[in-house]
């Protein structure tokens, strides 16, 4: 098991570096880790006005937070998969690469199902900052 493992490691590192190279994961990870550092940095303050006027907006803006976090904690978990030498990646995953490529299939797929997510929560709270900027809008509802 150990020696097949060893020597379709070449071809799964390989893989991993087109897939890297190709969905561009490297720089999807640093924008989505300064996105979250930017969403969380805003203070209490700065977003009262918006709260106030629409307690959706905070619903929203609290929803798109928590997505984000995991849409982080989600990538730098397979950062550190990627990363692992084929000792430790053996040794982890019982030198099954099988096994490998299903984790990072399911957490592939739940990436992309909370970046979804994500948008849709982003929407409805750029819905609600327009309301409260928009007295027309604001009248209307």
């Amino acid at each position: 098991m150990k020696n097949q493992f060893s020597s379709e490691y070449v071809k799964f590192q390989l893989k991993i570096a087109n897939f890297i190279l190709t969905q561009n994961f490297t720089a999807r990870c640093n924008e989505y880790e300064i996105l979250f550092n930017q969403m969380s940095s805003i203070s209490p303050d700065d977003m009262k006005e918006y709260v106030q006027k629409s307690p959706s907006f905070l619903t929203a803006r609290n929803k798109s937070l928590s997505l984000m976090e995991k849409i982080v904690q989600l990538h730098h978990f397979l950062k550190e998969l990627f990363e692992l030498s084929e000792n430790e990646l053996g040794l982890r995953y019982s030198y099954n690469l099988d096994k490998v490529d299903k984790i990072i299939a399911d957490k592939l797929k739940e990436a992309a199902y909370l970046i979804h997510k994500f948008e849709i929560a982003s929407e409805e709270g750029r819905r609600a900052i327009e309301v409260v900027n928009n007295p027309f809008l604001a009248q209307a509802l």
